[in-house]
């Protein structure tokens, strides 16, 4: 009663014996992996199926809340405080963009904003104010005789505007100097005003006709090009010109060239250089 069944039969109803009955529990081994293997294999996309389901899931709620658009409060009248403590409870950011005067609104309060009241943006976005500084009047700060660079933010800072800026030669005034203002120091000032300035370009060069250098010696050129504030390039040696050693053989720039001081000046002189180049 104990004994198993035998699972190889042949056509005759006879049991398989010795290496059929081997090669058959091989086959039906071979068959059990063979349905295991795909078992696993469907386990592990249904399991990346419901991953992609979750994650999607969780995308969708997630953008549906945190990338909702956020209506922009009205800010005026507000202090800067009042309206970044505002903003921040909508999840925006307060960027103070500039100040100016204002005859009707109290200084410190929110005179202008951008976006404007009521536009749609999302969280995390700056919103622009101006800033009133009142009906107050400062008068004309003294410009002259400071860097031109510092006289503009001088003015900015006390809300007053650049005007225009006139660049002249002089010798008495270093260059990038403020020399003259418009309106005067001290004077009334007027809501955005603006400051003209006259500045320095620093002492204007001097300007010469290249001469006929070609023919005199070294020494005698390179003194007389230093006096000029004329700067010469390293000199350039011939060697084989016919010319007396140490005599220019020629130039650049040509005569009749202007040049201003400062410019750089090329010579070519006759014979080997000093350390035999």
């Amino acid at each position: 009663m104990g004994d198993k069944q035998p699972l190889c039969y042949h056509a005759d109803g006879s049991t398989c014996r010795g290496a059929e009955a081997r090669i058959f529990k091989t086959i039906q081994a071979d068959q059990v992996r063979r349905y295991a293997l795909v078992i696993a294999r469907l386990a592990v996309v249904a399991g990346l199926l419901v991953a992609i389901a979750v994650f999607s899931a969780y995308y969708t709620v997630r953008h549906s809340v945190v990338g909702r658009d956020v209506q922009v409060p009205d800010l005026s009248g507000l202090t800067s405080e009042q309206a970044s403590a505002l903003l921040e409870k909508k999840g925006l950011i307060l960027e103070e963009a500039a100040r100016r005067n204002d005859e009707h609104i109290e200084i410190g309060l929110v005179i202008a904003q951008d976006p404007p009241p009521g536009a749609a943006i999302k969280p995390e976005r700056k919103v622009k104010v101006i800033v009133s500084l009142g009906d107050k009047v400062s008068s004309i700060p003294e410009l002259r005789g400071g860097a031109a660079r510092k006289a503009q933010i001088t003015l900015q800072q006390q809300g007053m505007k650049l005007g225009d800026q006139v660049y002249v030669y002089s010798r008495r005034v270093e260059e990038n100097m403020v020399i003259a203002q418009d309106p005067l120091p001290e004077s009334a000032g007027l809501r955005d005003a603006k400051v003209a300035m006259l500045v320095s370009r620093g002492a204007r060069p001097r300007v010469y006709v290249m001469p006929y250098l070609v023919g005199r010696g070294e020494n005698e050129v390179l003194a007389f090009l230093a006096r000029a504030g004329v700067r010469v390039a390293p000199l350039r040696h011939d060697p084989g010109s016919g010319a007396s050693q140490g005599t220019v053989t020629s130039q650049d720039p040509e005569p009749g060239y202007p040049v201003r001081s400062g410019d750089l000046v090329t010579l070519t002189v006759a014979g080997r250089s000093r350390d035999g180049g």
